[in-house]
C-alpha cells in the first residue's frame, strides 16, 4: 500500500468508513429504516418548510336535485410546518504516534483506528436513536431524590432505568417547572447501580439550589439541540420545548395537529387488547390513513414482555412477522410489534412511516470544507476528525400516529 500520510488517512476515513457508516446509521433501527429521507422540501434559512394536507374539500359529493343549484365551490386545506434544522456531532482523535507508526502502510492505519471509528460510529447510532424516541429534550436521566452527591434517578416513569452508561459523563441538571433554568451545568454522573425504586447515581459535583422530582439532566450545552423525536411527535400536547407547537403549530383549536393517545402516564393499567385496538381505530377515524398503513408498533423490550404474557393468559398464539431489512416482530392484529432498546417505557407507538419524515441538509458525513478530514488539535500531537449531520425528524400528519401509554410493565 502506499506510505501513510495526512492525506491518505483522511482518504480512509472518507472512502473506506463513510459508505458504511452511512448505511449503519441510516438503517440503524426499523424506525429510521422505514422513515423517507427528504432532501427536497424548501429550505429558508435554518429551517425547512414541510407543506401539511389538513382538510378535505367540504362540498365534495353533495347531492341536488334535477336544474337545483349546484354546490359551492371549495377547495382541500393546507398549512405548512416550519422544522428547524438540527446539528449533531461526533469527534473522534488520533495521536500523531499512531499515524507516525503506521505511516508506511494504510492497512495499518486502518487497523489502528477502527475502534476509534467504530465505537464512534456505534455511539451515534445509540444517540441518535434516544434522540428519536424523545421529547427532544434528551433526558437521560430524571431527579427522584437525593442530595449532595448522592441522588437517585429513574426513567419519570418509576422505572429503574436511565441513558447514562458506565462511563463519567459530563451534564447538566435542568429544572422541569421551566425546562430553561440550570441547577448545576458541567457537573459529572459517575456510573451507579441498579436498585428497586432507581438508579443510585454518584455526581462529581453536590446539586445547588432548589432540585425536585422530574428534574432532569442532558448531555452538557445540548439543551433544545437535539433531535425532535416520537415522544414530542405521538402526543396530543405541545412538546415541553415548544410553546409554539410542534413545528411551530399548536394544539389548542388545531385538533388535526393532535395524535390519537389511549391512555395516561399517570394511571399504569394492565395491557388489554381491546385498548390496543382502540389506538388502530381512533388513527383510521382521524385521518387519511388506515390500519393497513400502520406497518408496526414500537415498544420497550419489557413491554413486549408483556404483550407475550397477555396472550398466553388469553390462549392466544403469537405469531412472529419477518420484515424487510432483517427485522423480527411479534404479530398484533396483522402488524408486526418490534422492540427496541431505546423506546420509552410503559407504552406502544403505532406508527404509520408516511406520516414521518427525516429532512436534512446533510447525510453524516466527515467535516472537510477546509479540504481536510483529519485536523490538528491545538497544542497536543495529535489529529481529530469530526462526524456530523444536519437534519430533524419531521411530522406531516400527526393525527395519523397513536400511541397507548400508562401501561404496566
Amino acid at each position: 500500500m502506499a506510505n501513510m500520510n495526512l492525506t491518505t488517512a483522511a482518504n480512509v476515513l472518507k472512502t473506506f468508513y463513510l459508505p458504511p457508516l452511512r448505511r449503519l446509521l441510516n438503517n440503524q433501527t426499523i424506525f429510521w429504516n422505514r422513515l423517507e429521507r427528504n432532501e427536497n422540501f424548501n429550505v429558508e434559512g435554518k429551517n425547512f418548510t414541510v407543506p401539511l394536507h389538513v382538510s378535505r374539500h367540504t362540498q365534495a359529493g353533495a347531492g341536488r336535485a334535477e336544474e337545483g343549484t349546484l354546490p359551492a365551490k371549495d377547495s382541500q386545506g393546507y398549512n405548512q410546518a416550519v422544522v428547524p434544522a438540527k446539528y449533531i456531532y461526533t469527534r473522534i482523535q488520533i495521536s500523531g504516534q499512531v499515524i507516525r507508526a503506521t505511516k508506511s502502510n494504510a492497512g495499518a492505519f486502518i487497523r489502528a483506528v477502527r475502534s476509534e471509528v467504530e465505537g464512534a460510529t456505534r455511539d451515534t447510532k445509540r444517540s441518535a436513536n434516544r434522540q428519536a424516541h424523545g421529547d427532544g429534550r434528551d433526558a437521560l436521566a430524571y431527579y427522584v431524590s437525593g442530595s449532595g452527591t448522592s441522588v437517585v434517578a429513574d426513567d419519570n416513569l418509576g422505572n429503574s432505568f436511565t441513558h447514562v452508561g458506565p462511563k463519567a459523563t459530563t451534564v447538566d441538571l435542568i429544572d422541569v417547572s421551566d425546562n430553561s433554568t440550570v441547577l448545576n451545568n458541567s457537573t459529572t454522573i459517575l456510573a451507579g447501580a441498579d436498585v428497586a425504586t432507581g438508579v443510585t447515581m454518584t455526581l462529581g459535583d453536590s446539586i445547588s439550589g432548589s432540585k425536585a422530582d422530574g428534574d432532569y439532566w442532558v448531555l452538557e450545552d445540548t439543551l433544545g439541540n437535539q433531535m425532535t423525536g416520537l415522544e414530542a411527535i405521538v402526543s396530543a400536547s405541545n412538546p415541553p420545548l415548544l410553546s409554539g407547537g410542534l413545528h411551530g403549530i399548536v394544539v389548542s383549536g388545531n385538533n388535526w395537529w393532535q395524535s390519537q393517545i389511549v391512555g395516561d402516564d399517570t394511571s399504569m393499567v394492565d395491557l388489554r387488547f381491546a385498548n390496543m385496538q382502540r389506538v388502530i381505530s381512533k388513527m383510521s377515524q382521524a385521518s387519511d390513513y388506515d390500519k393497513d398503513d400502520i406497518e408496526f408498533g414500537l415498544a420497550s423490550y419489557f413491554m413486549i414482555d408483556k404483550y407475550y404474557e397477555l396472550c398466553a393468559n388469553e390462549r392466544r398464539a403469537v405469531n412472529v412477522m419477518q420484515l424487510d431489512g432483517g427485522y423480527e416482530g411479534v404479530e398484533f392484529s396483522g402488524i408486526p410489534l418490534v422492540a427496541d432498546a431505546q423506546a420509552k417505557h410503559n407504552r406502544i407507538y403505532f406508527v404509520v412511516p408516511d406520516a414521518l419524515k427525516i429532512c436534512r441538509m446533510s447525510d453524516f458525513d466527515w467535516m472537510d470544507d477546509d479540504g481536510a478530514v483529519l485536523n490538528r488539535v491545538v497544542n497536543t500531537d495529535a489529529y481529530e476528525a469530526t462526524l456530523f449531520h444536519y437534519g430533524d425528524i419531521a411530522c406531516v400528519a400527526r393525527n395519523a400516529l397513536g400511541a397507548l401509554v400508562g401501561q404496566n410493565e
